[in-house]
């Protein structure tokens, strides 16, 4: 039902036969353009979904088909200026509330990605 069905099945088709790097990153490229194809329109939808609970003074919604419910609220969200705090705070009390984790990630650069970079280092050289 899916309309990601026949694309996995591609997708999961190609990584079991192939051990070549240039296909898997073409593949890899599709997917991510899709994706951010998909975040917009998924960020239109829910927009148009809280001009509607707003325009009718709803705070929730919930669909007897799909059994979705969406709810409309307020957050807050905390932070910490690090700035700050390394005003107030000593180096070694730095230290012991700092917690250093280490991973192993992977970081593909595409064209889009590095003209970004790009500008992005231009602008603080200046």
């Amino acid at each position: 039902m899916s309309i990601y069905k026949d694309l996995d099945d591609d997708v999961n088709k190609l990584l079991d036969e192939t051990n070549d790097i240039d296909k898997l990153l073409i593949v890899w490229n599709e997917i991510n353009e899709a994706k951010k194809l998909s975040e917009k329109t998924d960020e239109r939808i829910k927009t148009k979904v809280k001009t509607y609970l707003k325009e009718r003074q709803w705070e929730d919604y919930k669909d007897k088909n799909t059994k979705i419910h969406v709810k409309l609220g307020l957050f807050e969200k905390k932070t910490i200026d690090k700035e700050e705090l390394k005003k107030l705070l000593s180096e070694s009390q730095i230290a012991q509330i700092t917690r250093i984790t280490s991973y192993e990630r992977l970081s593909i650069l595409t064209q889009e990605h590095r003209e970004r970079l790009n500008k992005i280092v231009r602008k603080k050289n200046r």
